[in-house]
């Protein structure tokens, strides 16, 4: 049974066993990722570059993925650096069908074309991106019931961080692309237009009792990315910043004589 499963092995990997080698590598005496047991695979399984990308290749009907790791346990900011054949890379788990099978080191150069996409969405949506400062019109915290009451942000323009990933200058562009008037009566409305100031009355809502509301905007970022000097290229995902709630009042106006 145990031949039985070293066959088995090294016909999933697309590994050769003793005697068999790769073309262009030399004969192994067996294969690097190779444990004889129906685990199959060690998750602390020493890969070569060479070795996933053979496997990976093979079309052996498996999935697999490389994840860079991360230096500091979780957010990828300090990535675990690694040397292979005199190559510098960073250090990725390697996954096939979703279960961790190894590490391996990827050559920096590499990095590049099979992550740094995915380096740049985990960036974009770590960073502190700010929040938009809301207005409303009539200003001091007062505003009357059945009135059009206007609400708008000066905060419009895009925010741009420079970072490094795998050793490359990326700089990131976040574009305001909606804006989510919440009016504190339970109702809101989400607007790509940051409204503007009176007589403009693009961002209005009527209060239709008297009250204390708790109003805020939240702004959707979008994203972009650019690497040294080229292109923008966007990025799929969006990011929601939640503002701060601020107290409004709603009362009613009450005619009243004045003597002169």
């Amino acid at each position: 049974m145990r031949a039985l499963t070293v066959v088995l092995l090294a016909v999933v990997f697309g590994f050769g066993g003793a005697g068999s080698s790769r073309a262009g590598a030399p004969v192994s005496a067996e294969p690097t990722c190779l444990q004889v047991t129906w685990q199959a695979v060690a998750s602390d399984c020493a890969w070569t570059y060479a070795d996933y990308q053979q496997s990976s290749g093979a079309g052996d009907g498996h999935t697999w993925v490389v994840s860079i790791q991360c230096g500091n346990g979780g957010i990828c900011t300090e990535h675990v650096e690694c040397n292979e054949a005199g190559e510098e890379g960073f250090v990725h788990d390697v996954y096939m069908d979703g279960t961790d099978v190894g590490d391996v080191c990827v050559p920096a150069s590499e990095v590049q074309q099979v992550d740094l996409a995915k380096l740049v969405i985990r960036e974009f949506k770590r960073i502190a991106w700010p929040a938009s400062e809301l207005v409303v019109q009539p200003p001091e915290g007062k505003t009357l019931v059945n009135f059009e009451t206007n609400f708008y942000t000066l905060d419009s323009e895009p925010v741009t961080r420079e970072i490094t990933i795998a050793k490359q200058k990326v700089t990131l562009r976040a574009l305001r692309s909606a804006y989510t008037f919440h009016f504190g009566d339970g109702t809101s409305t989400q607007s790509s237009s940051p409204g503007r100031p009176h007589p403009h009355l693009d961002v209005t809502h009527s209060y239709q009792q008297v009250g204390e509301v708790a109003v805020s905007l939240d702004v959707t970022y979008a994203g972009e990315y650019r690497i040294g000097d080229g292109e923008w290229t966007a990025i799929p995902d969006t990011l929601t910043v939640t503002g701060a709630a601020q107290n409004l009042e709603v009362v009613e106006a009450i005619p009243q004589l004045v003597l002169r």
